[in-house]
C-alpha cells in the first residue's frame, strides 16, 4: 500500500475517530440532572461541539471523494487541509472555552476530554496535508 493511500484512510478515520470522541459523553454521561450541564458543555466557545463534529464529517467526506474524479484532485486535496485546519482550531477553542461544572466531580474523565478530541483532531489535517502532498508529487 503507498503512502497516498494509507494517508487518505488516515484522513477518513480521523475525522470519523474525532467525531465519535466528541459524542462519547452523551453515551456515558446519563441522567436529567445533567442534561442543562452537557448542553452547555457541547456549547462552549465560538462554534461549539457541533461546529466541531461539522468540521470533522466535511472534511472526511471531501478526502474521500477526492478519489472521485468529479472535480480537480489537487483543489479538493487543498480543501481537505483547509478542513482540518479549521476542525483543529475549532476543536482547540471549544477546549479553551469549557468550564468544568458539578458534571466533572463526577465523571472526571470529562476534564480531559475536550483536549482529547483537539488531540485526535490534529490527525486530520497532518494526513490530509500529506496525501495532498503525494497527490501532487
Amino acid at each position: 500500500m503507498e503512502l497516498r493511500d494509507i494517508s487518505r484512510r488516515a484522513g477518513i478515520a480521523a475525522g470519523v475517530v474525532t467525531v465519535i470522541a466528541l459524542g462519547a459523553p452523551y453515551a456515558v454521561v446519563s441522567g436529567g440532572e445533567y442534561a442543562s450541564q452537557l448542553a452547555g458543555y457541547y456549547a462552549s466557545g465560538p462554534l461549539g461541539g457541533a461546529g466541531v463534529a461539522l468540521f470533522a464529517l466535511l472534511g472526511a467526506v471531501v478526502v474521500a471523494s477526492v478519489e472521485r474524479g468529479n472535480l480537480d484532485p489537487g483543489t479538493l486535496a487543498g480543501v481537505a487541509v483547509m478542513l482540518g485546519v479549521a476542525t483543529t482550531l475549532s476543536a482547540a477553542l471549544w477546549a479553551a472555552a469549557v468550564e468544568p461544572t458539578t458534571m466533572f466531580a463526577e465523571h472526571r474523565w470529562l476534564e480531559w476530554h475536550a483536549r482529547a478530541v483537539v488531540v485526535l483532531s490534529v490527525l486530520m489535517p497532518v494526513s490530509a496535508a500529506v496525501y495532498a502532498r503525494e497527490l501532487l508529487a
